[in-house]
């Protein structure tokens, strides 16, 4: 049985409750749903199966998590668009960075690294603020949701692009979770759209 079979249960039972990491859990075992035939301890709640029945028909039950390597190349498009519209913009203002000004080590000057952040948290609030995508995110099919699985507030996504600025939050992922600190501290993830 599939977590989307799964989830056809879950979703209707007393015994649910939301789990930042995994969605839908059980309030009993602090799980996710593993059981292959039926549940053992499902308690159908009917104003909860009816609601789940209208979110099987407009087909936002099944959020399945995006993978590693949808994630990386994710980052890896999102990286390349804000370089070029970086690339861009300096070429139409005709903007060439002051020699020796801020220098911070050979040939990176602070300013560089602030328009770079500035850059980041404009084009991350901008796109997954109107639309809950960005390119790569548009490419992959994948999209950034809430807990709840509902598309982020204003406020929640601006949250989740000022902690991708923190140093080294890229390196988040290396310790064997599916999520960064920018899902974990906003509380979001991505998923297949």
């Amino acid at each position: 049985m599939t977590r989307q079979e799964r989830l056809k249960f879950c979703k209707a039972c007393r015994y649910q409750k939301s789990d930042e990491y995994h969605g839908v859990i059980c309030s009993v075992t602090n799980a996710p749903a593993s059981f292959e035939v039926a549940c053992t301890i499902y308690n159908e709640d009917p104003e909860l199966k009816q609601q789940m029945v209208v979110e099987l028909a407009q087909g936002d039950l099944s959020q399945e998590s995006a993978t590693m390597l949808m994630r990386f190349v994710n980052r890896f498009i999102d990286v390349f668009c804000i370089v070029f519209l970086l690339d861009g913009v300096r070429s139409l203002l005709s903007m060439e960075a002051p020699e020796n000004i801020f220098q911070v080590s050979p040939g990176v000057q602070l300013q560089e690294i602030l328009i770079s952040l500035l850059a980041t948290l404009i084009f991350y609030i901008i796109f997954e603020s109107l639309t809950g995508r960005s390119p790569g995110k548009f490419l992959t099919n994948t999209k950034v949701v809430d807990v709840n699985g509902n598309k982020p507030d204003f406020t929640t996504v601006l949250r989740r692009s000022l902690c991708r600025v923190v140093p080294f939050e890229e390196f988040s992922f290396f310790g064997g979770i599916d999520k960064g600190w920018h899902d974990k501290w906003s509380k979001t993830k991505v998923v297949k759209a």
